[in-house]
């Protein structure tokens, strides 16, 4: 081989292997890029890259299927009649697939308003209504707030129903006991005398049709979420849809008000009369100007004029107005209402007793003998019948045997009233049985024959509900 032959050999030699070199670096860089398969589809935007990824393993399966956005969720089995079976969630696509930010979403997406036209909308519409009519709006996705409207059993309960039976109606009827002298009472004075002829019902009814459906309405009612990096179950992935199919109900029975029934600045001799029913009652036309420019409408309606409207109903007599506690929702939604000051279970409510009972607290002997004696006083005969309070003793059960419960530590970190406990709070005994505190109890060879009763009340109910041992 002369001379030039080897050059032209090494030349093109060395073209060709600078050619396979580079083939092969594209090649790895684009097999780094691609998504690895055992990487989690829902892994936040936010959490570090330096996590590890998830080895698969091929001996165990999960114990419960998830949702994958790729993956066409299982149908499930739901009652007839329910919101699920009636309104068809089975044809639904996954929540997560839908809507991006599941914490602020309060409407439906046009994609699923469109395929419930092609589904039964009255059979969906009706399974909604019988579902949501008769919750209490203060229980409607509530955790451990307002245990006393589970406990009190009322001659008029608070329900959807009754907010919006008639809210015009019940609009007027406010107007009427605004302008009636008698029925502005003065200070905390209370007169359940007055609660027909002053419209108590109305009143509480109205405040609500008020927070419900104007002033920011629906968004103020915070519900369960499972966020998307939670790899919700399937089950979780309906449960989300059906929460904001009742909070469409809700907002379609809003839509259906005038909005000359909303509570503003607009009903300016209104507002104030409601204002001196509160804690301002000083304030003259210019001040109250004055603190609507401050505040701002809404806030002066939310903050002032609903819970007056609600202190003042239980005031006149109104019994679902005066179980009502300050509490705080999640995203900071503060009520401050104190309709159980002044109302008729104000002996009760602000008792030492309820507020350990309501806790739900650790169980222990002392803890339940302190709630039979409790139950034994508020079951006894009274001179005046309107005193006598009918509690549930199904809700007692419940309520004293069944997980999880709250640890001793809440009761200094956030007092008594208002509470809103997290997870975090939650202490589960796994090995807690009523029926052995029941046991320790009748060792203690208690005689009060009133708390005994109470005592073999509660361990019949508790045995019927299958929540003794």
């Amino acid at each position: 081989m002369n001379q030039n032959s080897r050059t032209r050999y090494w030349f093109w030699g060395g073209i060709t292997g600078l050619v396979l070199v580079s083939v092969v670096v594209v090649l790895v860089l684009v097999n780094q890029n691609k998504p690895r398969a055992d990487e989690s589809p829902f892994v936040s935007e936010h959490e570090p890259s330096s996590i590890a990824p998830s080895l698969p393993n091929p001996v165990s399966e999960p114990l419960v299927q998830t949702v994958q956005e790729d993956t066409p969720l299982p149908a499930m089995d739901f009652p007839p009649g329910s919101i699920e079976e009636a309104c068809g969630l089975n044809e639904f696509p996954s929540y997560w697939s839908e809507i991006s930010n599941p914490k602020g979403s309060s409407e439906l997406p046009s994609s699923i308003r469109e395929k419930m036209t092609t589904l039964e909308s009255e059979e969906c519409r009706l399974a909604l209504e019988n579902h949501l009519n008769p919750i209490n709006p203060f229980l409607w996705g509530a955790t451990y707030e307002n245990p006393q409207f589970n406990f009190v059993v009322l001659d008029s309960p608070l329900t959807f129903e009754r907010i919006f039976a008639d809210p015009l109606g019940d609009f007027l009827r406010v107007q009427d006991a605004l302008f009636r002298s008698e029925c502005l009472l003065k200070d905390n004075e209370s007169n359940w005398d007055l609660e027909e002829t002053c419209h108590a019902e109305a009143l509480m009814n109205y405040a609500l049709v008020n927070r419900f459906c104007f002033n920011g309405g629906i968004w103020k009612w915070s519900k369960t979420i499972y966020y998307e990096d939670d790899i919700p179950t399937p089950n979780q992935d309906r449960f989300m849809w059906k929460q904001l199919l009742e909070n469409d109900w809700v907002r379609k029975r809003c839509e259906e008000l005038d909005s000359t029934q909303e509570l503003t600045e607009h009903h300016h001799e209104l507002t104030e009369l409601i204002l001196k029913q509160g804690d301002y009652y000083t304030l003259d036309s210019s001040e109250h100007a004055e603190m609507v420019d401050m505040l701002g409408p809404r806030s002066v309606v939310s903050r002032y004029l609903i819970p007056t409207l609600i202190e003042m109903a239980a005031r006149l007599g109104d019994e679902a107005a005066g179980l009502t506690q300050p509490f705080t929702k999640v995203h900071s939604h503060q009520y401050v209402e104190e309709g159980y000051k002044v109302g008729r279970f104000s002996d009760l409510l602000s008792s030492d007793s309820w507020k350990i009972f309501a806790l739900k607290k650790e169980p222990s002997a002392d803890r339940f003998l302190r709630a039979f004696t409790m139950l034994a006083l508020l079951d006894a005969r009274r001179p005046d019948p309107r005193d006598e309070i009918e509690f549930d003793w199904k809700f007692v059960a419940r309520h004293l045997c069944t997980p999880p419960f709250v640890p001793n530590y809440a009761d200094w970190r956030r007092g008594y009233v208002g509470n809103t406990f997290t997870p975090e709070d939650e202490i589960d005994v796994s090995d807690y049985s009523c029926k052995e505190i029941v046991h320790e109890i009748r060792q203690r060879e208690f005689t009060i024959v009133p708390v005994l009763t109470a005592l073999d009340k509660f361990e019949q109910v508790a045995l019927e509900l299958d929540v003794y041992d």
